[in-house]
């Protein structure tokens, strides 16, 4: 078959826009996702595959906390999946743990350089859950003079477990990379299942 008049003019473009979309496909689209499951099946969710999965099985069992750490391929944005036993040795439950990161150390939910949302009560698959946000600035290099800094968007589920234990999922990121990797936190915390 002859291809001639508009169609001969239409085939480039048309691979040119399939090309073009391609490239510009959202980050959550475009990556490809597996399935992770916590030892002893506390949670799973589904992971990216583009992201660095870092997890140390020794300190959960030592602190009952067991986490995984998602790492951007660039950026520095994190997600972290965690289950907190109900032994755990950070916190005495979860709402010890919306208590501590909703405000900073001095019990201020508002300065020059942090801003702690309200914690709120909402569902998370069909569980209760709570979400909070909040927005710091951190210090590249504290232990130094500098004064160099990057300003840092958080967002947290927290859900209750059955157990008396309960769950965390922390997105953080440079406000600027926020809105480009918000697509992957929200895949994960759809795939989210607890015990």
């Amino acid at each position: 078959m002859r291809i001639t008049g508009y169609f001969k003019f239409a085939c480039p473009c048309i691979g040119l826009i399939c090309l073009f979309a391609l490239f510009s496909v959202p980050v959550s689209v475009a990556e490809d996702y597996s399935r992770f499951v916590m030892d002893k099946q506390y949670y799973s969710c589904e992971i990216p595959s583009g992201w660095s999965l870092e997890r140390t099985p020794e300190k959960d069992e030592e602190y009952r906390i067991y986490e995984i750490q998602l790492l951007a391929p660039k950026g520095g944005a994190f997600i972290y999946v965690s289950y907190y036993a109900k032994d755990n040795k950070d916190f005495w439950g979860y709402e010890d743990f919306l208590r501590r990161n909703s405000r900073n150390v001095a019990g201020e939910t508002k300065n020059s350089r942090e801003n702690y949302g309200p914690v709120k009560e909402c569902s998370l698959n069909g569980r209760k859950a709570f979400q909070l946000e909040r927005e710091r600035l951190v210090f590249l290099h504290p232990e130094s003079k500098s004064d160099e800094s990057v300003a840092i968007r958080e967002f947290f589920y927290v859900v209750p477990s059955f157990d008396g234990g309960f769950y965390v999922v922390h997105y953080s990121s440079p406000k600027t990379l926020y809105e480009e990797y918000m697509p992957v936190f929200r895949r994960i915390t759809s795939s989210f299942k607890g015990l």
